[in-house]
Formats: C-alpha cells, structure tokens, sequence
C-alpha cells in the first residue's frame, strides 16, 4: 500500500499522515524532511541558495525514489503535484489523497508558520490570504485529480479504516 497525501500548505498532511500511519501500522514520510535528509539542509536553505526550480527537481527526484518502497504513507509538498507530472506519477503509484481545507483555516494556520514557510516569509496578512487564494486556484486542478478528495472539516474523528470504508 502506498498512499500519497495531498494539499496545499497547512492541510495537516503531516499530521493526518503520521495517525493514519500508526492506525495502518504503515511508514510514514514526509517529502520536504526526506528532501532535507538528502541534502543536509533545510528547505529554506535551499529557496534561498538555489531557487525554485532546483528544489522542484530535488522533489521529483526523492517522490519517485518511493518507487522502490511499499507500505507507507508520504505526506507530500503542497507543489508536488504541480510540477514534472508528478500527480500522473503519484496516481500510478498508489492511492492519493487530496486533504481539501478552508482558506479561513489555511491563512490562521500559516501567518502562525510563516517564519517556517519560504514562499510566505515576505508577505503580511493580507498578501498571505491572496497568495493562498491564487495559489489554491492554480492547483485545484491537479489536487483535484487525486482518488480521495477528502474535506478536512469532516475528519477530526474519523479513522483511516473508515476512510477506505467511506471512499474506496
């Protein structure tokens, strides 16, 4: 079983991803922390030395490393779909799961993170609730191609067995 979970930053693919793990006794990964291990530094470190473009490709390159793993759950970066048909591949691959939060929750969650998140460190407030609107919009169509669209508003008690049950 290879499951990918999908959505833009401050979803909660990390920490659905981690519970879900333990109650299917899977593996979990996170990509941006796999990526970091790789390259011994931080994904700041790498926006800021290297740019976008180089991170997109380190990304693609640790995503289909999984190609050779089994029995996980791997929360993946809000972007990955986005880039190098990376959606297509997840698809392929396994069961993807597209984590469909609010805008009210993502803006509370990431002005608390923004120190944390490269793409948002510059921006206040109100910048920060357009980057997410603008942002959400260009993705929807490939978080919109995963298996599972799953509004997180529905899952605070639900259990990963339910949600096979429920959407499978």
């Amino acid at each position: 079983m290879k499951i990918f979970l999908l959505g833009f930053m401050g979803t909660g693919k990390t920490y659905w991803g981690r519970l879900w793990a333990a109650q299917q006794n899977l593996r979990f990964f996170d990509l941006d922390t796999e990526i970091e291990k790789h390259t011994g530094l931080t994904i700041p470190q790498i926006f800021e030395r290297h740019g976008e473009t180089f991170f997109r490709e380190l990304e693609r390159e640790r995503l289909h490393s999984f190609d050779k793993e089994d029995d996980f759950i791997l929360s993946a970066g809000g972007g990955t779909p986005c880039f190098y048909n990376n959606m297509q591949w997840m698809n392929e691959n396994g069961l993807t799961i597209y984590l469909d939060t609010p805008l009210a929750v993502l803006k509370e969650r990431l002005l608390k993170e923004k120190m944390h998140r490269p793409l948002i460190k510059p921006l206040d407030e109100q910048a920060i609730e357009d980057f997410i609107k603008n942002s959400i919009q260009k993705r929807k169509e490939y978080y919109n191609q995963a298996h599972i669209i799953l509004p997180t508003e529905s899952i605070s008690d639900i259990t990963f067995d339910e949600i096979k049950k429920k959407y499978v």
